[in-house]
């Protein structure tokens, strides 16, 4: 409790302090947490090591964050709709956290004004989404799983996110990018598992889409078919495909 009302009324930090409580609704205890969530990797110096990098860019927290918001929303759905099947609820949740929607979220809650990054020229949108779960992440490890899952439901859920929109949206990033990939006569799209992590219910899949040699995007799943979702969409974002349209 002290260290809150330090960091509100008398930190160097107080101004930022300020807008995180504005936006999320809490006071922050461990400021840098949150100074991490909003610093891109671009940030890091060339020189830097890959294994050193973790310490100055919001790559960690991301995935931590990705993970609770997953949690999160997949316990939300589970409830609201007793009735549907477990393709239906992974449609659901892959359309609320795709990375387009977090683009969008990020903008709106005004998290992309607190980010720090050296990119220039085209910026890449995913910074933004990845900067929300990254935020998610420092909230969860700052004030603890019960208040990151109010944040994600009472600010992201229930404010910004209509699930009969939602519902009626109808995107399948693996279909989209095998259609973008066959009508710009890129090569044979394939999707291979480059690594795998944990053991068991914990095991995660990291799998790459690539046509050839070249890899247009990455994603990590809990299973093969998650994973190669989430590359589709990755690659989508990079090739900056719309996906009612082309690029």
């Amino acid at each position: 409790m002290l260290s809150k009302i330090y960091n509100y009324f008398f930190s160097k930090e107080k101004a930022f302090v300020r807008e995180i409580r504005d936006i999320s609704g809490y006071i922050p205890k461990e400021v840098f947490l949150y100074r991490l969530a909003f610093s891109h990797s671009s940030l890091i110096g060339g020189q830097v090591q890959k294994v050193e990098s973790a310490k100055f860019c919001n790559e960690r927290l991301e995935f931590l964050g990705d993970s609770v918001l997953d949690t999160v929303v997949a316990d939300y759905l589970f409830k609201i709709y007793p009735l549907k099947d477990e393709g239906f609820l992974t449609e659901m949740r892959s359309k609320i956290v795709n990375r387009k929607s977090l683009n969008e979220i990020c903008r709106k809650l005004r998290l992309d004004s607190l980010i720090s990054h050296n990119q220039s020229g085209s910026i890449n949108e995913s910074m933004y989404g990845d900067a929300l779960e990254a935020f998610i992440g420092a909230i969860y490890l700052d004030q603890g799983y019960d208040v990151a899952k109010q944040f994600v439901l009472n600010k992201i859920i229930s404010s910004l996110i209509k699930l009969d929109t939602v519902e009626d949206q109808v995107i399948s990033y693996k279909n989209k990018l095998i259609e973008y990939t066959q009508k710009n006569k890129m090569g044979i799209l394939s999707f291979e598992v480059v690594e795998e992590q944990g053991f068991g219910h914990q095991k995660t899949f990291i799998v790459q889409a690539k046509t050839g040699d070249k890899v247009l995007g990455t994603g990590v799943g809990k299973n093969k078919k998650t994973a190669e979702q989430r590359a589709s969409e990755d690659a989508i974002v990079r090739l900056k495909i719309n996906v009612n349209g082309n690029k």
